[in-house]
This record gives C-alpha cells, structure tokens and sequence, in this order.
C-alpha cells in the first residue's frame, strides 16, 4: 500500500508495451504529467454544503484599514487618509475605496480578527494557506522544523470521492507566489506530493486571454482526433496485455484525465473568456484580476472543486504576473486609491453577483484574504508595515450568512479585541463546508489543532 505523498509510477527499466505508447503520446504533446495526476486513492468524504471554492489570494498583505476594518477615531497617524462609509449591514463600515462591495455588504461576512505571529512573507503565507508553520522558510532563512503541510485546495482536492471535471481538481490561476527569490512553500501540496500540487495558469493576454501552459500544449500537427485515435489504440493493446500481464489491469484513470484535459471540448471550453458578453468582462474589470475571477467563475462551472487566483506579481507591470502584490511599504494611500481597490472592488463585486444570477453562490464558497494585514502606524514613507497581529478575510457563498461580522479588533487595529481566529480555524471551516473527512485528516498527522468556526453558516 502507497503512503500518503506517493503515487504510483514506472521507472525507464519497466516499460510495457502500452508504457511506450503512453511515453510518445505524451511526448507529441509535449507532456509528462500522467505522474503529476496520478495520486492515491480518494479518502472517505461526507456530503458538504457547498461543492466549490474559489480563493481570491492578496499575496503582500493588503491593509485592513484601508479595505474592511477602518478605524476613523483613532488619530491621524493610525487612520490615514480615508473615511469610512457605511454598508447594507448595520454597524458595518468599509473603506471609501470599496464603494461596490459597500452595497452588496448583505452577500458576505468579514472576519476582522484573523491573527498568527510571523512577519515575513514566506512564512505568514504558508501559515494562511496550510493552517501550519511547520517547513515554512523566511526569505534567505532556515526552515521551520517539519514537512511543509498540504495547502488549502490541496487538501480539498485529496478529499473529492467523485470526478466531476476533465480537469484536475485544484487549479491556481495567476504566478508562483515569491519573495526575494524565494518561492511560497505553503502553495504546494507539501506532504501529500506533487499529484496534489495546483494545476497553474498564468498564460494570459488582453488579446488571448488565458491559454494552457506551453506544456500542455498539442504538438504542431497532432489534432485532438489523431490523439483519440492513438488513445484508443493504446485501450486496444491494454485489453490485449490484460490477459498477459494480471498485476495492471486497467488503463492508467490518471493518464486518461491527462488526455481528457488537452482533448475534451468541455475543459478547452472553460478557458475561451472570448464567449462572454462584453458588459460582463466590463463588470469584472478588464484588468488580469478581473478576467482571472471570470475564469474562476467558469471553472466552478467546469465541476472543479477548488480554484484559487493569485492577486500577486510586480506592483506596476500586469504583463509580469498580475495586477501587483499588496506589499506596500510606500506609497499605499495613493496605491490603494489608483489602482489596488478599484481593481479589487469591482472584480469581486463582479464575481459575487456573477455567481448569485446564475445559481452558483449558495453552492460556490468565496473567500478573500492576504498573509496578514499591515501595521496601525503608518511610515515616514507613506506605507504600512507587515502585521499578523490582527487582519481580516472576507468569505461569501457556499451557505455562509452574509451581512455579519465575525469578531473585532482593537481601538487601533493591532490586536483582536474579540474571537481571534488563526488560519487554521479558516482551514478548519472550509474542509468541513466542503465535507472533508476530519477523522482522516487527523490519521493522516495533517490535524490542523483548531476547530471550524460557528455562526457563520
């Protein structure tokens, strides 16, 4: 029996007829995943309330105060600029910078006292996304003692029983989150192995749109037809070698959603953002993050379970990765104003009421969230610095009771002034939503030592 992490392979020594057949389709395609989806068997999972996610990732740290948790009284040196505005919720107010979400405050709840306590990127990542500090490593540092544990959509995906897509079941869209050279450790599947790893797409242009990975490409002259053919062939061959060979009597599943994803109409469907409405790409925002929540939106329609959009890369080019992390050290004010916001604003409004018209929102779990948030006292340059005290996430759908508020923070925004919530309690919520076998988290040694939170369902 496999352990958790590995999956099963062929090495060179090994191959079967069939395996030579595999290696050159895979070759024509320019592949060599078979492997990469290739994973353990499915673990026990119960019916959830909700049958997708969608992770909207605010790689830098965006600023509470300037987003969901305004602190108008404090003094001048802790306020900033800004005021607050009010909202559909009672005694609920935002940032003047997110008038759109101020209106539709009824569809979602804010958490304003997440709260861990390392500073640096590397480490508040793997912390947010994996609910663990253990194999975390700070920029130039030495890792944390452990195994960096599964992330988030990593272990969504580890506790789906049944297929429901051509495509994998965890899928990130946008760059590798780094820092200083540094790759986010807490973005993998750590301990569950690269089958578990996030399926990425980061292909995009204005005029193209999103496109598979150069990888997953059909070589030139190879159609979707002549690699039916040959996958048929290679169904053929195997029905033959069953009857030789009675230690593999099947075809590869996992090799054949390989080719399910590069052939099948469906998945190639999922990508084409040229079959939406004008308006409603104007609604998202034709921004890389605003089109990248639209091809959420059409994932979830897809049937996969976990999709996560990386609002991250360099801050002021888009074509580098992104629309630009929200590290702002300086110049956050006119930042967030300009550009950070507004971008923000519009393409979650836009994937909110997206979802609510077409039926997807009481099934589709949304959440918004950063590392940490930035510090109450603002810099002699104009910015905020890293702050895990205290920051706060935003969560809709998927059965969560929209127009609350879970927990507070202090008068200043450093501390939590009520129900603190570390980002494994967010873990914790989620898996549960989605009817993730906590039993068998916990045999597996992933427990994540919190529990989900109450009242937000």
């Amino acid at each position: 029996m496999l352990s958790w992490g590995e999956f099963a392979g062929r090495d060179c020594q090994r191959l079967t007829r069939r395996s030579l057949l595999q290696v050159g389709a895979c070759s024509a395609l320019g592949l060599n995943w078979a492997d990469w989806l290739r994973a353990n068997p499915y673990g026990g999972q119960r019916p959830g309330r909700c049958r997708a996610v969608i992770l909207l990732w605010l790689w830098g740290g965006p600023s509470h105060h300037e987003t969901f948790d305004p602190k108008p009284d404090a003094v001048a040196a802790v306020r900033g600029p800004f005021r607050p505005i009010a909202t559909r919720t009672t005694g609920l107010r935002v940032c003047e910078l997110l008038p759109e979400l101020a209106r539709m405050s009824d569809r979602y709840a804010v958490i304003r006292s997440m709260r861990h306590d390392q500073r640096d990127h590397n480490v508040a990542g793997t912390i947010a996304l994996t609910g663990n500090v253990a194999g975390a490593k700070a920029s130039g540092g030495i890792p944390f003692p452990g195994t960096v544990r599964p992330s988030m959509g990593s272990l969504v995906s580890r506790f789906q029983t049944v297929r429901r897509s051509d495509w994998p079941p965890f899928v990130t869209v946008g760059p590798v989150c780094k820092v200083s050279g540094e790759n986010l450790r807490g973005q993998t599947a750590g301990v569950l192995g690269p089958a578990r790893d996030p399926f990425r797409i980061d292909d995009y242009t204005a005029e193209h749109g999103f496109r598979l990975p150069d990888t997953f490409r059909l070589a030139p002259g190879l159609t979707a037809e002549r690699l039916a053919d040959r996958r048929r062939l290679v169904a053929r061959l195997d029905a033959v070698r069953r009857g030789l060979d009675a230690s593999d009597q099947r075809l590869d599943g996992y090799y054949a959603q390989a080719l399910d994803l590069v052939t099948s109409p469906r998945a190639r469907q999922a990508l084409d953002l040229g079959s939406e409405t004008p308006r409603l790409r104007d609604r998202y925002g034709r921004t890389y993050f605003g089109q990248a929540c639209i091809l959420a939106r059409r994932l979830v329609q897809a049937g996969v379970p976990f999709i996560q959009v990386n609002y991250s890369g360099d801050a002021e080019d888009e074509q580098q990765g992104g629309d630009g992390g929200w590290d702002l050290h300086y110049r956050l004010f006119e930042r967030m104003q300009d550009r950070y916001c507004p971008i923000f604003d519009r393409a979650l409004t836009g994937l909110l009421l997206d979802l609510q018209e077409r039926g997807l929102l009481d099934s589709t779990m949304v959440i918004a969230m950063g590392e940490f948030g930035r510090s109450p006292q603002i810099s002699s340059s104009a910015g905020r610095e890293h702050w895990p005290g205290v920051y706060s996430a935003v969560l809709a759908g998927g059965g969560i009771r929209g127009g609350q508020v879970h927990g507070s923070s202090d008068r200043l925004g450093g501390e939590p002034a009520e129900r603190p919530v570390h980002p494994a309690g967010l873990i914790a919520t989620v898996l549960e939503a989605m009817g993730a076998n906590r039993v068998q988290l916990n045999e597996m040694g992933l427990s994540l030592e919190a529990d989900a939170l109450t009242g937000l369902f």
